[in-house]
């Protein structure tokens, strides 16, 4: 176990290895450990996109709702990164959904996975990550994620995070393609 109480589950959660994932869960790896912030390999990994491992912790009975100190869920995960392909990102989604993970789960600030998928940050996104964003965002929306939550204080609705309203005015980015399919979905 490391300084931030990662143990090795998570550790290959993060490197993608499924192979190893499952020696460790056969040897007795305990898949819902959490960190210091309570995040579980599963947790791990679908930030990653990193689906096969996402299937061996759920097929070893880890926990798809899942709370961080922070009341994150799996699918907050795997909507907020910006790693892994787009196929794998849906897949992932559409498993943690089909075993328990609330869709409209909401974090210690409001926020959800939809919340997360349409937030721009601050930093311009490659061509790809925004092809995966895109993907991941209208996903959501498609298996019933509610364009209408708001998140507390001056982060509002999925489409302000779209719009980068979240963001001081100087680094804003707004995501016009993300906006454009929130306000199909009725935001």
């Amino acid at each position: 176990m490391n300084e931030l109480r990662e143990g090795p589950l998570h550790i290959a959660a993060q490197a993608g290895d499924a192979q190893e994932v499952a020696r460790l869960i056969a040897e007795g790896g305990v898949v819902d450990a959490g960190d210091f912030r309570l995040y579980t390999p599963l947790h791990v990994a679908a930030g990653m996109g990193a689906s096969e491992v996402v299937a061996v912790l759920l097929d070893a009975g880890a926990d798809a709702g899942a709370l961080t100190v922070f009341q994150d869920t799996p699918v907050h995960r795997v909507a907020h990164g910006l790693v892994g392909a787009a196929d794998a990102r849906v897949e992932i989604i559409d498993r943690l959904l089909d075993a328990g993970c609330p869709i409209n789960a909401v974090d210690t600030a409001g926020r959800t996975a939809l919340w997360f998928a349409a937030g721009t940050g601050t930093t311009p996104w490659t061509p790809e990550q925004q092809t995966t964003r895109f993907r991941v965002l209208q996903h959501l929306l498609d298996r019933g994620a509610d364009p209408s939550i708001a998140a507390g204080g001056k982060l509002g609705r999925p489409i302000d995070a779209a719009r980068g309203l979240h963001q001081m005015k100087k680094y804003r980015i707004e995501w016009a393609d993300g906006a454009a399919l929130l306000e199909q979905y009725g935001q």
